[in-house]
């Protein structure tokens, strides 16, 4: 309820300069029913738009004050954690408070407006139109006509932009047609209507004797509506074998009642899970658990490292843990970071907590997102299972946030605000007082210097469960295959590894982090490259439909024969996708059934789940992917894991590249040997003495660790320094490169002129990696320094000085904190 006169609103529009407070009048109508959190449509400027309620106050800043005008829902959309978190993701990650917002709603309930056209006088004949009108006014104004209520951008598709734009103009200040504004959301509650009992029981017991015998087939169906809670006119008419006609019929008698009814759209509504009960926990586990179940129980914010190698039954503590915090009337979430794991962990969370589980990512439909939300929301499920934007689940008594994979780079949002779940997880639980379980069998180096110094809690699972030993990992070195005359993109040992697995009717992974067929197309007289005309990458090739394919910007075109430079036919396709590992094992082992997993074969809702059940279920015997694969994923019958090269992330311009090549070794080598047969990896490379390889191969974590962090320390980057990467981007090079000139000069000025006391060295400005994108030119700057609130501070501080000046109004500046990628 609203006890003071003005509302304190964000509005939702996305320009920088209007990222603050707005104060509007609450109408004496509305005084009862506004709240913080709420969502409301307001006037601003020759616009409505919808705006975000965050506080009230007695006195305005400004003189002049407009009225809210109505109320978006009648509760609010978000509770107070989520409003403080918003302004914690605004302040660090440098986005507006609504970008912030945006993020935490429901997919489709944001409001968009709509113009619509409706005729004003419809009884002009043909001759007055003609006075008024020229012909091709007359049939804008017949469109109209004829359509009653129509979308102005319906009318633009139909006539063109100039002609829509005059003549709409013309019509409306003859009176002829009017323009309003409608505000809807693309995702609502779904609404069916069902019949029911109009009348009590009892006097339709009576209704239903006297119908029985003259009209059999309409007692019939007030028997079946007695039956049941609610139906729709066909369900209601197929139960009492009849037709719809009927069931109508007993509505106009006032027997029966129609109304409308919210229908949950449950994405997993025709599955049934099987129930499972709590395993007995091995030592390491009841010693995390009690450590865990601890903090929970005294209410009380910390984080949890806990570091288990593949198989050593992470997921039986956070099921145990998330029991407990159920037990103490707390919820719960879990983050998972690809969406190829969310089968396999929803069907062990509902398993264990049935009905009381949501799930949350974006493969589901815009309605069941909706919905599932809803469900949270109103309190009706305890637990959400998702990806990266479930941290937003609006629990109103959270207790515990589990992040799986805690090291995936899937948790860092490509897009603005450009945050790290992993690092919001930790803000929420702050302002919830709630516990954060970050959970890996190969931690980020972040987290675990961050466990070193004793800000996060280091728990330890060094045994797979049952005592099962880890695979065993041999590393083949590929310039040796290709000294002995060996072609092929599997190695002999490889090869000679698989035909015994096979043999003995065991399942097989074969991994490449990289999808398509061939890398490149190259013409080998004239030496061109088959490249992206919008972007600096070159075009994969995808064999089965002979396409060329950018895997940035999606530009696509059919495969040449002939060079289109020098007009030869010495095409050549160079390098290995996934695709083609798919053909070459199929050709090497034709009794196998293969099956591929990577972007190309699951971009269908359930696609992912189908490949899975069917490996599951024996119906595959090699499984070829991409990461989808790598991490998570538990098949007991794997027995044989390969690696076609582990030199894909190694050789990438990035400093992080040693860790991501440790990390996938280590994960994908960790689903080999689950079950009770002990598994193998072979990892074939052109650099078997890197020390990522070694330290993977021998199951080595902390030795990687010690050796990176040291790289690390003595180059000044993450975990030893907060990093800021700023990238200038635009259609003209010239002014791409002036406009990254003149940033980092203002940069630098300002480190001087501020005295800050510390050093925060700029590296740039230089040319991204992906040095042109989407037809963008593209330079960048990287700033290094600490602490990281002072040095997001003077780079916030620049960038708004300089974004206002005439030389960047056609440049974009896109900003990073704690940036993953660097291409």
């Amino acid at each position: 309820m609203a006890t003071k006169p003005y509302a304190e609103i964000i509005v939702d529009v996305t320009a920088k300069k209007l990222d603050r407070i707005f104060h509007y009048r609450v109408p004496q109508a509305l005084s009862q029913c506004l709240a913080v959190g709420m969502r409301v449509i307001v006037p601003f400027g020759k616009r409505t738009v919808e705006g975000y309620i965050l506080g009230f106050c007695d006195t305005p800043e400004v003189v002049e004050i407009r009225d809210i005008i109505d109320i978006i829902e009648d509760e609010p959309m978000l509770n107070r954690d989520l409003l403080a978190l918003a302004g914690w993701i605004s302040e660090r990650y440098m986005c507006s408070v609504v970008d912030a917002i945006h993020s935490m709603m429901p997919a489709g309930a944001r409001m968009v407006g709509y113009k619509y056209i409706v005729p004003v006088k419809l009884d002009l004949t043909s001759e007055k139109l003609e006075d008024m009108l020229t012909g091709s006014e007359t049939e804008v104004y017949n469109y109209i006509v004829s359509h009653r209520k129509t979308l102005y951008n319906d009318v633009r598709k139909v006539f063109g932009d100039r002609l829509c734009r005059f003549s709409v103009k013309k019509l409306t200040t003859l009176g002829l047609v009017e323009g309003f504004g409608e505000m809807k959301a693309k995702a609502g509650p779904r609404l069916i209507q069902t019949i029911g009992p109009a009348l009590p029981e009892k006097e339709l017991a009576v209704i239903i004797t006297g119908l029985a015998g003259k009209a059999p087939r309409q007692a019939a169906v007030l028997k079946a509506a007695l039956d049941r809670e609610s139906s729709s006119v066909r369900e209601l008419a197929a139960a009492a074998g009849t037709t719809p006609g009927t069931v109508r019929e007993l509505v106009k008698k006032g027997y029966l009642v129609s109304k409308e009814t919210q229908v949950f759209r449950d994405p997993y509504g025709s599955r049934a899970f099987e129930h499972t009960e709590p395993l007995s926990p091995t030592r390491d586990q009841s010693a995390a658990l009690k450590e865990i179940i601890g903090a929970i129980g005294r209410g009380q914010y910390e984080t949890f490292l806990l570091n288990g190698v593949t198989g050593s039954g992470k997921t039986e503590v956070y099921l145990q843990a998330i029991a407990y915090c159920l037990a103490k009337d707390r919820e719960a979430i879990v983050l998972v970071p690809e969406i190829s794991l969310t089968p396999q962990m929803v069907e062990r969370f509902k398993g264990r907590f049935g009905s009381q589980v949501a799930v949350l990512h974006s493969r589901l439909s815009t309605g069941e997102r909706y919905d599932e939300w809803t469900l949270i929301k109103e309190g009706r499920v305890k637990v959400v299972v998702g990806a990266r934007s479930a941290v937003f689940a609006p629990f109103t008594n959270l207790g515990l946030i589990i992040v799986d994979e805690e090291h995936e780079t899937s948790y860092k949002q490509e897009d603005s605000p450009k945050y790290h779940a992993r690092e919001v997880a930790v803000a929420r639980a702050r302002l919830c007082s709630g516990v954060v379980v970050l959970g890996s069998a190969t931690p980020s180096l972040e987290s675990y210097t961050r466990a070193v110094a004793g800000k996060y809690r280091l728990l330890d699972l060094d045994s797979r469960v049952q005592e099962r030993p880890l695979p065993a990992v041999e590393v083949v070195d590929l310039r040796e295959e290709m000294h002995a005359g060996h072609r092929s993109i599997f190695s002999r040992r490889l090869i000679e590894k698989i035909k015994g697995v096979l043999e003995r009717q065991e399942q097989i992974i074969l991994f490449l982090n990289r999808r398509g067929y061939s890398t490149f197309v190259v013409c080998r007289d004239c030496g061109l490259v088959m490249k992206c005309p919008k972007c600096s990458i070159t075009l994969t090739l995808h064999a089965g439909a002979n396409i060329l394919r950018c895997h940035y910007c999606d530009f696509s075109r059919k495969a040449p024969e002939i060079c289109p430079k020098c007009a030869s036919k010495s095409i050549r396709h160079f390098g290995v996708g996934t695709q083609k590992v798919e053909e070459e094992a199929a050709r090497w082992f034709p009794v196998a059934r293969v099956a591929r997993m990577d972007m190309d074969t699951t971009t269908g809702k359930g696609s992912h789940e189908r490949i899975l059940n069917s490996f599951k279920e024996g119906k595959v015997d090699i499984l070829v992917g991409t990461q989808m694969i790598a991490k998570g994923l538990d098949f007991p019958r794997v027995t044989l894991v390969g690696v076609i090269t582990a030199d894909t992330a190694l050789n990438l311009p990035d400093f992080r590249a040693a860790e991501r090549t440790f990390q996938l070794l280590t994960q994908v080598a960790g689903r080999a040997g689950r079950g009770s047969t002990p598994g193998e990896v072979i990892v074939q490379t052109y650099n078997p003495e890197h020390y990522s390889i070694i330290s993977a191969q021998q199951h080595d974590y902390r030795g990687f660790y010690r050796s990176e962090v040291k790289l690390r320390e003595v180059l000044e980057y993450p975990p030893y320094c907060s990093l800021v990467r700023i990238v200038v981007y635009g259609t003209e090079e010239n002014s791409v490169i002036r406009g990254a000139e003149i940033l980092a000069e203002k940069l630098r000025q300002a480190v001087t002129e501020h005295s800050l006391g510390v050093e925060l060295p700029l590296l740039g400005p230089a040319p991204a990696p992906i040095s042109k994108l989407r037809n963008r030119f593209r330079w960048q700057i990287c700033v290094r320094g600490k602490p990281g609130r002072l040095v997001r501070q003077l780079v916030k501080e620049e960038i708004e000085k300089i974004e206002n000046g005439s030389f960047f109004g056609n440049l974009g500046i896109s900003v990073d904190v704690d940036p993953l990628g660097m291409m």
